[in-house]
């Protein structure tokens, strides 16, 4: 269930990120009031449904959970704020390289211990990821930089997602996320405010919706994934992302591009252990014949 909740929340954040774009490209606002509402109507939607199901609002651990939040709302913003200044592909693919950062970090935050055959799979998407994007090292792009800059935030934001979902209800976690996203993003965005119009109001809350459902589905998800495993997974958003891209914003894809996915996709799989379940069942099945000779 985790590699279902995981790959479907990164379909809903890909269109919320598209969502962004629209609203960067077709508005005078900041794609940021994209993330603000998010926090905004999650946190609304949260508390009425921790009020109506009488749940606590009290943490068993009130460090990872805040933690988690501080980071999520930073990786939100910054990714969020790339979308004003580079491609929906690009924004995407450097966000996330998020995954080199868990896989580096995990050992000393969650104390998990990754099978070898992750670092093989993440060098996989990070080779992946370096042909779709094509940087030009010559002319940084500062959207570029921001996306990437947000990956970190992500990588330390998923582990101490891992570190929450030990103890905490994914409900407690994705209410403290919302609102600690919801009064850091506020000051950002009050000049945005006075721009908001009956046109634009839509993509805006769209971009919201999706958003807040794919937050709830990745905390949901990691109660059965570990951290490298799901950080991975999240990682389907690259292909999810080029072909929305190409399909509704006119950005560029090529046989480079579509190489990029090819690998990215092979190392997905790979992570997801499907090539373990694959090889596990094959040999059960030759066991098999082999006895009924």
């Amino acid at each position: 269930m985790g590699v279902f909740y995981i790959l479907t929340s990164s379909v809903f954040f890909v269109l919320s990120a598209y969502f962004g774009k629209l609203v960067a490209n077709t508005t005078e606002m900041n794609a940021i009031i994209t993330s603000f509402t998010r926090y905004s109507l999650g946190s609304v939607v949260m508390i009425i449904y921790m009020l109506t199901t009488k749940k606590s609002f009290i943490p068993n651990r009130l460090a990872p959970i805040t933690k988690r939040a501080i980071f999520n709302s930073g990786a939100l913003i910054l990714s969020t704020l790339a979308l004003n200044y580079t491609t929906l592909t690009n924004a995407n693919i450097l966000h996330l390289t998020y995954p080199v950062f868990v896989v580096v970090l995990a050992p000393f935050i969650t104390k998990e211990k990754s099978r070898k055959s992750v670092y093989f799979y993440l060098i996989m998407i990070l080779i992946g990821s370096y042909i779709i994007s094509a940087p030009d090292l010559t002319h940084i792009n500062f959207g570029d930089v921001l996306a990437f800059v947000s990956a970190i935030f992500a990588g330390i934001s998923i582990l101490y997602l891992t570190e929450a979902r030990k103890t905490e209800s994914g409900s407690l976690i994705v209410l403290y996320l919302m609102v600690i996203g919801t009064i850091i993003n506020g000051p950002m965005i009050l000049k945005d405010l006075g721009l908001i119009d009956m046109d634009s109001i839509g993509i805006v809350l769209l971009a919201a919706a999706f958003g807040f459902f794919g937050q709830v589905l990745t905390t949901e998800g990691y109660r059965y994934v570990s951290s490298a495993k799901g950080a991975m997974l999240s990682t389907s958003r690259i292909i999810f992302a080029t072909f929305l891209g190409y399909f509704l914003l006119s950005e560029p894809l090529n046989f480079r591009i579509i190489l990029g996915i090819v690998i990215t996709t092979i190392a997905l799989v790979g992570v997801s252990g499907y090539f373990n379940f694959a090889r596990k069942s094959l040999q059960v099945d030759l066991h098999k014949n082999w006895n009924n000779k």
